[in-house]
């Protein structure tokens, strides 16, 4: 099997998801990685620059020399949801329909669907021809299935939750004595970083001591600079920690000094994050939104709260709502626990992969 995904740094949601898939698969089958990442920071994503074009060229290259060299029966490929990382993606899509390989796709977002509606009709030929014969595609939810309509038929559209490793054993001790709250991923506005900062102010009028941890790296400066206006206006200093971008473990320590995990994003490719994975197995409630597959992920009102997009108040007010309750909070968190336990572990997730995968390399065999 070739696999194409990324390694860190950067750290991000695709090197989670390549480092678990290969984890998974390993065991199972003959596994070779193509490494993609570059190794920059987060600004250079998606961007058509000169070194970008270089990258691209040369994991070509090296993708069909892999092919040529290592004989795949199958090949699995994360894919793109903007024009320019999905023609990205087809410099191995089509290499590997032309080799007649099996290949299986894997969206790790939910705006595939609004990709394809908004793509000009060559585009859409590019896209059918690239994904056209996928021997199936994977999404993160069952509210996702209906993102391929038009270019990959029902049956082969396979809905397969992220799963993720259980470190909670790792983490030792009680929750911090300051109340505090903690965002991980990418810092940018739409992931609503700014508005977890406007509705400090207001959670700290009911909650003097609350601490605001943000983990990640920022995206652009200009979110940056728009932050620490809101730290400075806000005189928000002392409650607001930036760490930087931490992998394991220094993040799951950040976990456990935490008691609610916040992310009030409305990125359009969002999808099912790691990070929510992540609180639900330290057992932390999740105050998120109403995007991608969150909805699925978090019950609203059992393991956490689901907020409507860009509304500040309802964000503060369930914020305030879990802080001024501990019962409410241990009751949340204990069933994001046992949500994660049921259905996000990396066991559950490697039992569907792997039955994915197998039901491919049957497929073929009885070809």
């Amino acid at each position: 099997m070739l696999v194409v995904g990324w390694s860190g740094p950067p750290y991000n949601g695709m090197t989670t998801a390549t480092e678990i898939a290969c984890n998974c698969l390993s065991g199972e089958f003959d596994v070779a990685l193509l490494d993609i990442a570059d190794k920059r920071d987060l600004s250079n994503v998606g961007k058509l620059e000169i070194r970008n074009i270089f990258l691209a060229l040369k994991h070509a290259v090296e993708f069909w020399i892999l092919l040529w060299k290592r004989n795949p029966e199958i090949v699995y490929i994360p894919i793109a949801q903007q024009t320019l990382p999905f023609l990205r993606d087809c410099l191995f899509l089509i290499p590997s329909r032309l080799a007649g390989r099996k290949t299986i796709i894997h969206l790790h977002g939910g705006y595939f669907g609004k990709f394809w509606e908004g793509s000009r009709p060559i585009m859409r030929a590019v896209v059918r021809f690239a994904l056209g014969r996928a021997a199936r595609a994977i999404v993160l939810g069952e509210c996702l299935r209906n993102l391929f309509d038009g270019v990959v038929s029902r049956e082969r559209v396979v809905a397969i939750p992220n799963g993720i490793p259980d470190f909670a054993s790792d983490i030792v001790g009680s929750r911090s004595n300051a109340p505090t709250m903690m965002y991980l991923g990418a810092l940018m506005r739409s992931k609503g970083v700014l508005d977890l900062l406007s509705a400090l102010p207001a959670v700290r009028e009911q909650i003097p001591e609350v601490q605001l941890i943000l983990t990640g790296e920022w995206f652009s400066q200009d979110d940056h600079a728009a932050a620490m206006e809101i730290i400075r206006e806000n005189r928000l200093e002392s409650c607001v920690r930036f760490t930087g971008p931490r992998g394991a473990p220094e993040k799951y320590e950040l976990y456990r000094a935490a008691d609610v995990f916040v992310l009030p994003t409305f990125y359009p490719n969002e999808g099912q994050p790691y990070t929510i994975l992540e609180a639900m197995c330290a057992g932390l409630p999740v105050v998120s939104t109403n995007v991608g597959c969150i909805p699925e992920t978090v019950l609203d009102g059992e393991t956490g709260y689901i907020i409507p997009k860009h509304d500040v108040t309802v964000l503060t007010l369930r914020l305030i709502t879990l802080f001024q309750d501990s019962d409410l909070r241990s009751r949340m968190g204990q069933a994001a626990r046992r949500r994660y336990e049921e259905l996000y572990s990396d066991r559950r997730f490697s039992e569907r992969l792997i039955a994915t995968f197998d039901e491919v390399h049957l497929e073929e065999a009885f070809r």
